[in-house]
């Protein structure tokens, strides 16, 4: 018994561990990022999950195309904006219930992608392979200040060894987290974003206009969700499924209700996520898949929607049925 939960907690203090979880948590930090800047106007996201697998299919035709990985997600994330910009009329200017209306864009952008990736790839026997994108070395890093006594600590050096090798999505969602955050807590377009979903008659008598803003950020969201997609697409290892991407979009959503709408809570929140789906999949592969561990790649799923139930009531009561 000691044995088996030594070599549980041991997975901790494996660096490939950590590589999986940055690489599970950067495309779903991408999405939820998007899903932050659009809650924080007020906005809903439901049709994130559409949005995502959109970007994942957008970004996978754009890279068989003979696209680079970059232009890829510039692909993936026209298609998304494209989304949030119909979404975001639809529900701001034009009033319709932000709730139908995001399901109903999920079921529409989530059934036409896969329909276009079936009769795309029909003629395959197997799913489309991928070219992965490689990884970024920075070990560079290791030799600044400190770093080194950073290194030799348990689980912690284990995580910065993954974080220098880790590929370019990884540093554009943390960048991406930096940014968005600023943007919305320094900067004036920051303080009108988060009036429209707090406050929306203080937007108006400034002069501004609420549904500009809203289905701003609903079409900059919505590409970010759409850069999610597309990321999980281009970093999978063989061959690309839908099943990558099916509830990774509602998941993201989730997270970023739990944490309130907050850049910083919401980082942490998609880590927790990434490190109990990485770690299922781990004890799966040691353990040798037995009965008990069967539904275990629900369990990442099961633990945010009990703390959405528990966190929810409070964060989601500025959400009208329609946008104001």
């Amino acid at each position: 018994m000691m044995s088996g939960v030594g070599g549980a907690i041991g997975i901790l203090a494996d660096a490939a561990f950590w590589a999986a979880v940055i690489a599970i948590a950067a495309p779903l930090l991408i999405a939820a990022l998007g899903a932050v800047i659009c809650g924080q106007t007020g906005m809903l996201a439901l049709g994130i999950e559409g949005t995502f697998a959109a970007g994942a299919l957008a970004a996978l035709l754009a890279a068989h195309s003979g696209k680079a990985h970059w232009a890829a997600l510039i692909v993936a994330a026209a298609t998304g904006a494209l989304i949030g910009l119909i979404s975001g009329t639809l529900t701001s200017p034009l009033h319709l219930p932000q709730r139908a209306t995001g399901f109903a864009i999920t079921l529409l952008a989530a059934g036409l992608s896969q329909f276009i990736f079936g009769i795309t790839f029909a003629a395959n026997s197997t799913a489309p392979a991928t070219v992965a994108m490689g990884s970024i070395d920075v070990s560079w890093i290791a030799r600044l200040p400190y770093a080194s006594a950073l290194s030799d600590l348990p689980y912690v050096g284990a995580f910065g060894r993954a974080l220098v090798h880790a590929t370019p999505p990884v540093y554009a969602a943390l960048l991406l987290a930096l940014v968005v955050s600023y943007v919305i807590n320094t900067t004036p377009l920051g303080l009108a974003l988060r009036a429209c979903g707090g406050n929306p008659e203080a937007i108006a008598t400034q002069g501004r206009s609420v549904h500009d803003l809203r289905v701003g950020a609903s079409t900059i969201g919505a590409a970010l969700m759409a850069i999610g997609g597309g990321t999980v697409a281009l970093t999978s290892a063989g061959a690309f499924s839908f099943s990558l991407v099916s509830g990774r979009g509602f998941a993201a959503l989730m997270l970023a209700i739990i944490a309130g709408w907050r850049v910083g809570r919401t980082l942490l929140a998609v880590l927790a996520f990434a490190m109990i789906d990485t770690y299922q999949l781990y004890l799966q592969h040691r353990l040798g898949d037995p009965p008990a561990l069967t539904l275990s790649p629900l369990l990442p799923f099961a633990i945010a929607f009990i703390v959405l139930v528990a966190t929810s009531p409070s964060t989601m009561r500025r959400f009208p049925l329609s946008a104001d």
